[in-house]
């Protein structure tokens, strides 16, 4: 495992965290479960497969100080600032050959900055069996998860054939189903989340590129630290399924149960409530008389709530959000309708 290295997905926006996630402080950077920003936890809880100096975080340019600050055992170097987002094939891509240079063997893992593991040690386990399986069969993995729930909001991986024990073929990527759907998938059997999380051989993935994307490919050959305000807005803009996953056939999938949630809305704190609780409550936090709500909240403030059920309230320094716990995806409406008013000092 000399060779293994991180990516660490974090160039996003988070905009159904808001107001809780900014600009300048976007979701991955957030404390949301009381551990620490979901950026660290997620470069912790691979150190013992991948140590500090082989983790590569590609972010925007305006989180680079609050990166250094939240890491500062990254060396600066593997830090990798995008002068603007590009979707996830040319950050990964950017990545692959910034590591190829110096290990030209390398096996990558692939992770998404804002998720949340329960078990950690499980999600270790899972981890390093997927390392072994991309080193070992020249693949790339991608971590199943199966499912618990008729869940509309994530992507499915349909498994094919079996190619060894607990690994198995990608038959096909599903894009988020509805709920009718979601429920036969449930029912199936053979449906995994797609955690959106990959192992593979770093040149296995270049090459794969080259195959599908050539003028991408190209472009990410031709940047250099001169070029790379320039060049980079040039690069293709698509996502790492659709450039590669979905059209290699050098994908598996290995499935994994360890308490995963890719904590996509405010809604999704719910599955984190206490034991016995019917409330997710965090912060300076009164309920009377209600249940089956989301309350946080932040920087001081208090979040009273009395006789009101299934909604989120998020209570900030300078902002409050209030809406249905089940539509709080429409946390990005408000930034949207913020974005048009002109009102910057809430982005």
């Amino acid at each position: 495992m000399d060779h293994v290295w991180t990516i660490v997905m974090a160039g996003g926006v988070g905009s159904r965290f808001w107001p809780m996630s900014r600009a300048a402080r976007p979701k991955q950077l957030l404390d949301l479960f009381g551990d620490g920003p979901m950026l660290r936890t997620t470069v912790e809880r691979v150190l013992p497969l991948c140590p500090f100096e082989r983790q590569v975080p590609v972010i925007g340019e305006v989180l680079r100080a609050a990166v250094h600050a939240i890491l500062p055992e990254v060396p600066h170097d593997n830090v990798l600032c995008e002068p603007v987002g590009r979707n996830t094939a040319p950050a990964i891509g950017w990545a692959a050959r910034h590591i190829v240079e110096r290990d030209p063997d390398a096996i990558l893992m692939v992770l998404p900055a804002d998720q949340h593991v329960a078990d950690v040690v499980a999600y270790q386990a899972v981890c390093e069996r997927a390392l072994r399986v991309a080193r070992d069969m020249d693949a790339i993995v991608t971590l199943g998860i199966p499912p618990t729930r008729p869940e509309t909001g994530y992507g499915y991986i349909r498994r094919g054939d079996p190619v060894g024990d607990g690994v198995f073929r990608v038959a096909r990527f599903e894009e988020k189903p509805p709920l009718e759907t979601a429920a036969a998938y449930l029912a199936d059997g053979g449906y995994d989340w797609n955690a959106g999380s990959f192992f593979m051989p770093a040149r296995l993935f270049l090459d794969e590129l080259a195959r599908f994307e050539p003028a991408l490919a190209s472009g990410l050959a031709g940047l250099t630290p001169e070029n790379l305000q320039d060049q980079y807005p040039t690069l293709t803009k698509i996502s790492v399924d659709y450039a590669v996953m979905e059209r290699s056939e050098r994908v598996l999938v290995v499935p994994g149960s360890f308490g995963w949630s890719d904590v996509g809305s405010w809604r999704s704190l719910w599955d984190f409530r206490a034991d016995g609780a019917t409330t997710f409550a965090r912060g300076d936090v009164i309920e009377v008389d209600g249940g089956g709500n989301v309350l946080f909240a932040a920087d001081g403030g208090l979040v009273a709530a009395v006789g009101v059920r299934d909604l989120v309230v998020v209570h900030t320094r300078d902002a409050t959000l209030v809406c249905p716990r089940e539509e709080a995806q429409r946390a990005k409406d408000a930034v949207t309708a913020l974005e048009a008013a002109g009102r910057k000092e809430h982005l």
